[in-house]
């Protein structure tokens, strides 16, 4: 590059002009103020190399090459080499000068002149090689430093110590103290791909410890086409992704003071965040993505701490030494607000992505720290608090259902997904109600299982207990006509599916349900188990509610309908393990329930019953009391003609397979009536219909109505004599000694004693029947009718005097079946 002087005079001068001004005011000043500067404003050794990068990325605007930064150090000094824009004269005498030559509306970075002074925290002696420009400032140089601003008197070097490129500008900082070099090693080492970020041209930094030979590299790749910022470290990869926007500068910005003084005539700026991305492509906002306190002005500033995950980068007006921020500064809390907004436009765009809206959301983990001027001032109420109002009133939150809710209506469902498919597929509740039943809040829904939330923001966990404690939503359910179905799907859906918890002894046990509202109640009511009482006996029949609530005001019981809805005895043994194990109910007796609530129902002690409850109390009665009935009770009976008589009034139809079928030749027996077959409907067996049997003769049910074997053996023979003798009439009632009367076809009058019997036995004639058969002779005829009343057979005996006794005339059964009526 041309100069408008040799490099030596232009240096000459500059040094001739600072001295000419020994003997005024100027030139003590200039002496506190450097002290101030080099000592006081600059807080970090190593901040140096920061303003030196800085230097070099203003120098390089509008180069179109790409930057290196190389930095190379041993024990005794530190050089640096980059080859952006060699120096101008202009960039010398701002240089020996507290003064900037950069231009902030233009796009320079720099703009306090000062930063070159951070050197002189480390060294005494820095030397500068730039455009065949080669000084020195050099304390050592003057016989009283402590008078004389040698921080900016450059003095012209004839040969450089070592060699250096004339085509790069060089810095060479020889150490002031020996423990130089291992503080520095350990600050360039802390130097890592973040430090990139915001700026534009520099590419690559190259870092050489000539002691121990080590090399390692800093490098911006550039940008993918996927978007993606690429950096490197010592080889490896670091993506990012940025969002970036040029804001205009407002006119109650442009117009304050402080904007006035440090950026006149700036119009418009950019700001940028950027967000870490892993390997995999997932976002990472618990990588270190930026350094120190993540605010950058184009270089991260020390100590100033927004509080995000994500760094920021805007022309912030910083104080002297770049390590804090001007906290009060109407253009930074402009540009504060400006990257809020931006941030609101990059959850939109995380909305969009397939994998990143399930991952943004810890990327807005904001650190609080009360007191910080930073926080209280600036990042607090700037940046922190409206991205919250915004992610709080945004719908933001991917759902279960593919939808997108509030933060505030999301909560996190803490069950195995076996269990809710389970859920929905009993029809338990829809996909829909689940978030709202166990949340215990209209509106709610469930958080996508991938999505990733905020630390300090978290959604709220609900699972079963949530359901069982809703007790507005189990009411109404008890209430449904199908709630015993409902209510018998819970229970089974809480057996097969069982959560866990840690007992006192941190042991894990199985989930109990004793202290939940949750047992259904033969009256529609919801109690804990420990109130309820559940029947001993499965096999009950369950639609007896209406007699169970008499009787249950102070027993409880559970709905038995519950059980009916198992769909096997596998289940309803779950059921009943359920209630009793898990949810605590009681057993009762059902057998003490039955004799004092329904067997009570058809004594005939009391009120005959309605027609269409008589049978399913019977029935109820009948399969928990079986043959236990108490001695001389007596039922109410259904008979077939519909009406209801006690039971020593009614006889067993041939439903029941009886012993003794009267039902079969009922004509030969007047005003039967027989029990309803209804009783027996869903009796299929031998052992069944025995039951049964048994059952009805405790209560009160007699095989054989009374006379009824000599009623029917009288009708029986008058009806079959009659087709074989003529004027065939009873006479029993005239105490003759015989039954039936009858006409031969000759004119002859026979007499006819009728014997019935259900079994077959010896034949015994009365006294006055005896009388009869002697006085009347081959007239008189003893007629049996045997087998009564299943299969009645006739045996007519002609004159049974000459086969018995005369006294007592008793007819053996051999002697009477010898005569077979035809």
């Amino acid at each position: 590059m041309a100069h408008e002087a040799d490099p030596k005079e232009v240096i000459n001068d500059i040094r001739k002009e600072i001295e000419d001004a020994e003997d005024t005011h100027i030139w003590s000043d200039y002496v506190n103020a450097l002290k101030l500067v080099s000592q006081v404003i600059f807080t970090r050794s190593s901040g140096f190399i920061l303003e030196f990068i800085q230097n070099a990325e203003d120098a390089a605007l509008g180069l179109s090459t790409d930057g290196v930064f190389e930095i190379k150090f041993n024990k005794e000094r530190l050089k640096i080499i980059h080859n952006s824009r060699p120096f101008t004269n202009e960039d010398v005498n701002a240089l020996c000068g507290i003064r900037s030559s950069k231009k902030p509306e233009k796009g320079t970075l720099g703009y306090l002149g000062i930063g070159f002074k951070s050197v002189f925290k480390i060294t005494d002696r820095p030397e500068v090689y730039s455009n065949s420009f080669q000084f020195r400032f050099d304390r050592d140089y003057w016989p009283n430093p402590n008078t004389v601003p040698w921080q900016v008197i450059p003095i012209w070097i004839d040969q450089p110590v070592e060699t250096i490129d004339p085509t790069s500008t060089t810095f060479v900082v020889p150490y002031q103290e020996a423990s130089s070099y291992s503080l520095l090693l350990k600050e360039i080492k802390n130097l890592r791909t973040e430090l990139y970020l915001f700026l534009r041209w520099l590419k690559r930094i190259e870092v050489t410890d000539e002691v121990s030979g080590q090399k390692w590299a800093i490098e911006n790749e550039g940008e993918t086409k996927d978007g993606f910022t690429v950096l490197k470290h010592d080889g490896k990869e670091q993506w990012f992704k940025f969002f970036r926007r040029v804001v205009e500068v407002p006119e109650w910005v442009r117009d304050d003071r402080l904007s006035q003084e440090q950026r006149r005539n700036v119009i418009r700026r950019d700001i940028a965040i950027a967000f870490s991305v892993d390997s995999g492509g997932n976002l990472a906002p618990s990588v270190a993505g930026a350094m120190y306190g993540g605010v950058y002005s184009f270089l991260p500033l020390g100590e100033a701490r927004s509080g995000a995950k994500f760094p920021m980068q805007a022309d912030f007006l910083v104080q002297p030494g770049r390590d804090a921020i001007n906290y009060e500064a109407k253009w930074n809390h402009w540009l504060v607000e400006e990257i809020a907004h931006l941030c609101h436009e990059a959850v939109q765009f995380f909305k969009q992505h397939k994998k990143w809206k399930y991952q943004f959301l810890p990327a807005f983990e904001f650190t609080k720290t009360k007191g910080l001027e930073s926080y209280e001032k600036l990042f607090g109420p700037k940046l922190i608090e409206p991205i919250e109002k915004f992610l709080e009133d945004d719908e933001c939150v991917p759902t279960v259902d593919g939808g997108w809710a509030k933060p505030k209506n999301v909560v996190r469902l803490n069950e195995t997904s076996a269990a809710i498919d389970s859920l929905i597929s009993k029809n338990i509740l829809a996909q829909e109600e689940i978030a709202p039943v166990m949340g215990g809040q209209a509106g709610l829904k469930i958080a996508h299982p991938d999505v990733k939330e905020r630390g300090s923001n978290r959604f709220r966990q609900i699972d079963r207990s949530g359901l069982l404690n809703n007790d507005e939503f189990l009411k109404r359910k008890a209430e449904t006509p199908n709630a015993p179905a409902w209510f018998s799907s819970l229970y089974l859906w809480l057996h097969q599916n069982p959560a866990y918890e840690l007992s006192s002894g941190r042991i894990r046990l199985q989930k109990r349900y004793h202290d939940f509202e949750i047992v259904l109640t033969v009256d529609r009511t919801l109690r804990r188990g420990g109130e309820v009482f559940l029947l001993d006996n499965p096999q009950i029949d369950p639609s007896l509610t209406d007699v169970m609530n008499e009787f249950t005001t102070s027993k409880p019981l559970v709905d038995p309908d519950i059980l009916t809805h198992a769909n096997n005895a596998e289940d309803q043994k779950a059921l009943r393990g359920f209630l009793i194990g898990l949810a605590g109910a009681q057993l009762l007796d059902s057998k003490a329930l039955c004799k004092e609530a329904l067997l009570p129902k058809i004594l005939v002690a009391s009120p005959k019953p309605a027609s269409n409850e008589i049978v399913k109390y019977t029935t109820y009665c009948k399969t928990i009391l079986g043959a236990e009935i108490p001695k001389g009770t007596e039922f109410w009976v259904l008979t077939k003609f519909g009406d209801i008589r006690a039971a020593k009034q009614v006889f067993l139809s041939k439903e029941f397979r009886p012993e003794q079928d009267w039902e079969c030749y009922q004509q030969y027996v007047h005003g039967l009536s027989f029990i309803n077959p209804s009783y027996v409907a869903l009796a299929s067996t031998d052992e069944e219909l025995k039951e049964w049997r048994e059952f009805f003769k405790s209560g009160g049910v007699k095989d054989a109505p009374d006379n009824g074997v000599e009623e029917f053996a009288v009708k029986y023979a008058e009806e079959k004599l009659q087709a074989y003798y003529a004027h065939v009439t009873q006479v029993e009632k005239r105490n003759y000694g015989y039954d039936l009367e009858a006409k031969t076809a000759s004119g002859e009058t026979i007499h006819i004693e009728v014997k019935g019997q259900s079994s077959e036995n010896d034949v015994e004639l009365t006294g006055n029947e005896t009388e009869a058969a002697d006085k009347h002779g081959d007239t008189f005829y003893l007629c049996v009718v045997s087998s009564i009343p299943n299969h009645p057979a006739i045996y007519m005996v002609k004159n049974p005097s000459r086969l018995g006794k005369k006294e007592k005339l008793t007819i053996p059964i051999k002697a009477w079946k010898a005569y077979p009526w035809l």
